[in-house]
């Protein structure tokens, strides 16, 4: 998925001038220096396809970088997780183009710890007889978690969104409601290509709104 990230920042050479300003003015932040409260969007219309990518530290979404060790973090990371797939309380695209989620594909170690974990606990479920083995390593996991978790590991979260639209001429601006459920998210730098030419800013959420015409 950062492949593809890569490829977008080398296909935009207006992102650099677009959002020098608001770079200088927020002293240079990056996703590159991994900054909290920081992230980037790009988007990109291609026919009647949009597709979204969002690169984030894990901290903007669940509240924390380490990996999910107690009930809570699982059930908060399981949480974002769920929001993240359903996409549309986070991104909003013009009504008027009827665009409709296709697919989501998301990609950050805290989810695959979580998967893996439900697993484990799936298997632990069919053999009882392993009860001694799994609870000594889950306790070697869990000091693991705190040992990563006192050494500040970082950990990003990344999510492609596929929309198919019935009218993408009707596409005139894209909103990010995500701010009100994510307040750890200070601004989004977005890069965009449409048909009516590039766009770029930075979204906050006084100003959660880039159009696109």
């Amino acid at each position: 998925m950062r492949r593809t990230l890569l490829a977008l920042s080398l296909a935009l050479p207006f992102s650099q001038p677009l959002l020098a300003e608001e770079h200088d003015h927020h002293q240079h932040g990056s996703l590159d220096a991994h900054e909290h409260g920081v992230a980037s969007l790009n988007l990109v219309v291609d026919g009647n396809q949009v597709s979204l990518e969002l690169d984030s530290p894990a901290a903007n979404l669940v509240g924390f970088e380490y990996q999910p060790s107690t009930d809570e973090d699982r059930a908060t990371v399981a949480r974002v997780k769920a929001a993240l797939e359903q996409a549309d309380g986070l991104f909003t695209l013009t009504a008027a183009a009827d665009c409709q989620l296709q697919q989501v594909e998301l990609d950050s170690p805290l989810f695959a710890a979580h998967d893996h974990e439900e697993h484990e606990d799936h298997d632990h479920d069919e053999h009882d007889h392993h009860d001694a083995d799994e609870h000594a390593h889950d306790d070697e996991h869990e000091h693991e978690h705190e040992h990563e978790h006192e050494h500040g590991e970082h950990a990003d979260i990344e999510g492609r969104f596929n929309y198919v639209c019935a009218a993408p001429e009707q596409l005139e601006a894209l909103t990010l409601p995500l701010f009100n459920d994510f307040p750890a998210m200070q601004r989004i730098q977005v890069q965009a290509i449409t048909a009516s030419g590039q766009h770029g800013a930075v979204l906050t959420a006084d100003q959660p709104t880039l159009p696109l015409d």
